[in-house]
């Protein structure tokens, strides 16, 4: 599949929520003794929400995963080496380098007293399985951790859905009734299975006591910082692969139609985040049960959002292809890593003295940065990696 530049765009609004959330809650100027003279504040409550960018980030990267490798894993076209070099290539360079950047300051302010196994923990970018550590180095990293299980995962998921839905790999095949009610038992299933799976760690962890540092030690975390408890987000973004192959979009969303839909989508979304504030202010079973539902219809919205998006002709397709707004997509990765860093240090001393523009210089300071790092690091170590150990398929 080309690249649906949309798409790429999208992950530039998802980090910059997740970016929101942070600037309203972790480093508001307050907290650095900055005079802050309430600017932003209209829209708190979105930024409140704002780490359903992550959310976002999940549907979508099991979207693409599916849509660009199940044909090719299918059709025996795309062999597993080149599928995980391509995935250790897009995820690990400014990952390590950052990390290191990161451990580096902590050995400097803290000496020789930086806790080495918690280090090795965030360099093998596993820390999204131990609750204690879940912050620990990048913060925002918590998530690779989701991600790179999903990964390790994919292929696995791929061959059973071959295996139960009678799939030949052809891209164009319709996507009937029944084809669709397999695919849904299948996911599903999968779903349930690695939530059952996750809470039996859970209690392995804890009667056995392995749960050094929380690893797998509670079922909160468990359900928000590991591939068990998000798979959802990641299988409505397998079930939305399959509805862009088995479906003719480009008919039934043409021209107006995917902008109208994509509105209401929108609406649908924000409308999500201000019911889940509203519930986080209900502190009763019922408030936070229905967090859940607001999250996961919030996940199914943005899978449809996804799905308009792919449709050309509409005045949001066309917005979200420009070029600029694309390229902060590209580098979005970096902007999302960076957060919460000891490299915003230098970025917020300058930002603070911009009166009530302090956030947007923020922003375009960070994402300058991030752009550097994605032309002189991160593009050059992915082209490295993939043409040295890819192999030539």
């Amino acid at each position: 599949m080309k690249e649906v530049k949309p798409l790429t765009s999208l992950r530039a609004l998802a980090a910059l929520l997740v970016f929101m959330y942070h600037y309203a809650w972790l480093f508001p100027p307050l907290r650095r003794g900055v005079d802050f003279g309430g600017e932003w504040i209209p829209l708190m409550p979105v930024w409140r929400q704002g780490q359903v960018g992550v959310s976002v980030f999940f549907v979508l990267s099991g979207f693409l995963i599916t849509r660009i490798y199940f044909d090719k894993m299918a059709a025996g076209e795309s062999s597993l080496r080149l599928f995980f070099v391509k995935r250790v290539a897009r995820i690990w360079p400014l990952f390590l380098l950052f990390a290191v950047i990161e451990h580096s300051a902590a050995l400097l302010k803290n000496g020789l007293d930086h806790d080495v196994p918690d280090a090795l923990v965030t360099l093998s970018m596993t820390q999204g399985f131990f609750e204690h550590l879940r912050y620990a180095g990048l913060p925002t990293a918590w998530s690779l951790t989701i991600e790179e299980s999903f990964y390790v995962f994919a292929p696995l998921l791929f061959a059973l859905l071959l295996k139960l839905t009678t799939e030949k790999g052809r891209a164009n095949e319709p996507l009937t009734f029944g084809r669709t009610a397999r695919l849904v038992f299948a996911v599903g299933g999968v779903v349930v299975a690695m939530a059952g799976l996750g809470e039996l760690l859970v209690r392995l962890s804890i009667a056995s006591g392995l749960d050094w540092q929380g690893f797998m030690g509670t079922r909160h975390h468990m359900l928000h910082a590991t591939l068990f408890g998000r798979m959802p987000e990641f299988a409505i973004g397998v079930m939305t692969a399959f509805a862009h192959r088995g479906w003719n979009l480009n008919r039934l969303l043409r021209g107006w139609r995917a902008d109208v839909v994509l509105l209401l989508l929108f609406i649908g979304i924000g409308g999500c985040m201000w019911g889940k504030t509203l519930c986080e202010l209900e502190p009763s079973r019922m408030g936070r049960l229905l967090t859940y539902v607001f999250a996961y219809l919030l996940a199914g919205l943005s899978g449809g959002m996804i799905l308009a998006l792919t449709v050309e002709g509409g005045l949001v397709h066309r917005a979200m292809s420009w070029r600029p707004f694309v390229f902060l997509g590209k580098v979005s990765y970096g902007f999302y890593l960076v957060q919460l860093t000891v490299m915003m240090t230098p970025l917020l001393m300058v930002s603070d003295k911009m009166g009530w523009a302090r956030m947007p210089v923020l922003l375009v300071l960070t994402n300058a940065f991030c752009a550097a790092m994605y032309l002189i690091w991160e593009v050059p170590a992915r082209r490295f990696i993939v043409n040295r150990w890819g192999g030539h398929r």
